[in-house]
């Protein structure tokens, strides 16, 4: 299993963590420069739940976020700080501002985003 791949997209889904506060809609994680090459995630969240997340972009997505894989690898698993991370540029954020500011803190506060590891 490695990161994003589709094995790890359907453990992750599958997974119960604790939810992201009230965190609901679509993002698409965007990455560059791990094993796979350029991969990419649609991850769906409902009332803070991940209730699907599936290999490819989503078409009208709310959310997208870009980051090289190791680095969004760290993030995911709680091992990197997002907000410190885009801060500094390295973590790209494009569409509804308003989501990332309800997810960030709820992330943060959570460590991760319930990764299966």
């Amino acid at each position: 299993m490695s990161f994003l791949d589709e094995e790890f997209l359907t453990s992750w889904a599958a997974a119960g963590h604790e939810p992201l506060g009230g965190v609901s809609g679509t993002v698409v994680m965007k990455t560059a420069g791990g094993p796979d090459g350029k991969v990419s995630a649609s991850l769906t969240f409902e009332s803070g739940f991940l209730k699907s997340a599936a290999p490819g972009t989503t078409r009208g997505a709310d959310l997208t976020l870009e980051a090289p894989w190791q680095l969004a690898a760290d993030v995911v698993c709680g091992d990197a700080d997002p907000a410190q991370h885009y801060m500094a540029g390295d973590l790209k954020v494009s569409g509804d501002m308003a989501l990332w500011l309800e997810l960030l803190p709820a992330w943060c506060a959570a460590g991760s985003l319930g990764s299966p590891r």
